[in-house]
């Protein structure tokens, strides 16, 4: 059954395929759209808390988010083919020409309200406990890939491994430090955020939030996976552009030490050699696996650039180091 039976049959909504490339079914009437999400390997509690964290957004404004829509049954899930989905509605919003720094704290803003407790969707304090199991698997993996020397994806994945563990070690310790040098303060309670945040992830169309793409977690995770996505991509070699991006951030929401650490650990943590070595693992086609093949090639030669802009970060970003006690790494300088 195709999502506009689904809607018919159990929303007694008749619309039409709405004209977005999106993770989920998005089909569109009056104005309004409708995305259809499987949920079928989903806990109910997770679906459950996500539907709180997204009534809560709408209620603080927060315009573009996609709400949980009830069934002409009054449920919420329900089941076709041995697959459960959930569906999901929003006003189709117009194009966000711009991610700033004011709308990201803005976003934050209202998710620190929560009131409502979230546990399976939340990340708050997990993080050493998730890059530790990330590169256990990784390390699990490489050491097979060890005996296929003949593939040159392979053998790079190989080389490179005992330097980016190395990084992660220097994130782990270093969150580690945060926690007992530098406790959290009043702003520093956890708030909504993304999985996985970059501009691309709010100004591709259709722009809409949808709260599976969210995770319970500090602030300082998505300034920090802003601040990597625009740094793989160029942009941050203008600096005005970052300083610009963090004052407008601090206009609305301040960013104490705590803060800083993490978004600082956070970077130290090579998210973007796991991903592309994980994304080699599960790739089926050989299109993808020289896809990976290649971005792996540009983070390694690119590791040099990489380690001043993480030595020289606090500088960067117009923070007094030394005043606000900040470690520093010194065989990034």
């Amino acid at each position: 059954m195709d999502g506009k039976q689904i809607l018919m049959k159990h929303f007694n909504i008749q619309a039409e395929r709405a004209p977005f490339r999106s993770e989920a079914m998005c089909y569109e009437r009056d104005g309004l759209l409708y995305h259809i999400m499987d949920v079928t390997k989903k806990e109910q509690q997770y679906l459950y808390e996500l539907h709180q964290m997204s009534r809560h957004m709408v209620q603080q404004g927060e315009k573009r988010t996609a709400v949980f829509l009830p069934a002409v049954n009054g449920r919420f899930l329900i089941t076709e083919e041995n697959k459960d989905f959930v569906v999901l509605v929003s006003k189709r919003p117009s194009s966000m020409k711009a991610v700033t720094g004011r709308k990201l704290a803005h976003f934050h803003l209202r998710g620190q309200s929560l009131s409502f407790q979230i546990n399976s969707a939340s990340e708050l304090g997990k993080w050493r406990e998730k890059w530790e199991q990330r590169l256990e698997n990784l390390e699990k993996g490489v050491s097979q890939l060890v005996r296929e020397q003949d593939d040159p994806f392979a053998r790079l994945i190989v080389e490179a491994f005992p330097y980016y563990m190395g990084l992660t070690e220097n994130a782990l310790q270093y969150a580690a430090d945060t926690d007992i040098d530098a406790p959290p303060q009043q702003w520093d309670s956890g708030t909504i955020c993304h999985s996985l945040f970059n501009e691309q992830a709010w100004l591709r169309e259709p722009a809409v939030h949808v709260p599976f793409n969210w995770v319970f977690d500090y602030p300082a995770r998505d300034i920090a996976e802003w601040i990597r996505s625009e740094y793989w991509r160029g942009s941050l070699f203008y600096r005005t552009r970052f300083m610009d991006f963090i004052r407008q951030y601090e206009q609305v929401r301040p960013l104490s030490s705590f803060s800083w650490r993490l978004i600082y650990a956070r970077l130290l943590f090579p998210a973007h050699y796991f991903d592309c070595v994980e994304n080699y693992f599960s790739a089926a086609s050989f299109h993808r696996r020289k896809e990976n093949e290649e971005i792996l090639k540009k983070y390694t030669a690119s590791s040099h650039e990489y380690e001043q802009f993480l030595g020289f970060f606090y500088e960067q970003a117009g923070l007094p180091a030394n005043q606000l006690n900040m470690p520093i790494i010194s065989w990034l300088r």
